[in-house]
């Protein structure tokens, strides 16, 4: 009974905390549906005209457009390379595996601006810079390290006897890593990909540099910025959260499959 009152203070500071992260989003919200083109309290009724302007003015929704096409492949492309590469270092023994995890961490090392003005340089000489697919390599190598970060701490966790009883029990090398590997660092795979997602997503340095006339949606937001305060912001701002929380909600209803342990069986 003694310990009841830090518990509840515990809880309430938790609370706290949590409110003082997700206020600057439901301001965000509420300012979206605000008829005033200031933001600001108290609220002058509420609207839907700044979403009716956001889909009548293509820029943001193309600029959106642009970042929902390149995250997903850039976290996706990112996730596969760091998967071999984690298994690699975390299995083999090799000459130049220290050099190896230093070329992968690399980019994250060296300032964005930097790498900006390299890529920009290494792209305009092979007719790729101003194009999506630029933004998308240069998003590749730059989010593949926090990737392998995180599915290289999951196999960390694995035993290699695992792999040493599927091979004695007749499974190839491949079929090894599909069947056992594969499924035991899916969560950390998973993790990954959402982390090299939000990178890719919030990435505005390098995307300024190489982007062109096909920004992605930080490079837009950050032109509107310049121009003038445009209250069309809360409503993509809205829209990017929702998008983000259905992905969120996605990936953990793939994911809870896999996690859930079976009676009887495997987790």
């Amino acid at each position: 009974m003694a310990r009841n009152p830090w518990i509840f203070l515990g809880r309430l500071w938790l609370g706290l905390a949590y409110g003082f992260m997700f206020l600057p989003l439901v301001v965000l919200i509420l300012f979206s549906f605000q008829k005033n083109r200031f933001p600001g309290f108290p609220l002058q009724g509420w609207t839907t005209s700044w979403y009716e302007k956001l889909f009548s003015d293509g820029t943001l929704i193309s600029a959106l457009g642009h970042t929902m096409i390149v995250s997903p492949a850039a976290a996706t492309v990112a996730t596969i390379i760091a998967f071999f590469a984690a298994y690699a270092l975390n299995r083999f023994h090799f000459r130049g595996k220290t050099a190896l995890l230093g070329l992968v961490t690399l980019p994250i090392l060296i300032p964005p601006l930097i790498l900006g003005v390299g890529f920009l340089g290494l792209l305009a000489r092979v007719h790729l810079s101003g194009t999506l697919f630029a933004v998308f390599l240069t998003h590749v190598v730059l989010i593949t390290a926090p990737a392998l970060a995180i599915i290289q701490l999951r196999l960390a966790q694995m035993p290699g006897s695992l792999e040493e009883a599927a091979w004695d029990l007749g499974a190839t090398e491949w079929q090894t890593v599909c069947k056992v590997v594969l499924p035991f660092a899916l969560p950390g795979i998973f993790g990954a990909w959402l982390l090299a997602f939000t990178f890719s997503f919030d990435e505005f340095i390098i995307a300024w540099f190489v982007s062109g006339f096909q920004p992605t949606l930080p490079v837009a937001i950050y032109s509107v910025l310049v121009a003038a305060i445009d209250p069309s912001l809360n409503a993509i701002g809205t829209i990017v959260f929702a998008i983000s929380c259905a992905v969120l909600i996605g990936l953990e209803l793939v994911l809870l499959p896999f996690l859930v342990c079976k009676p009887g069986g495997d987790a």
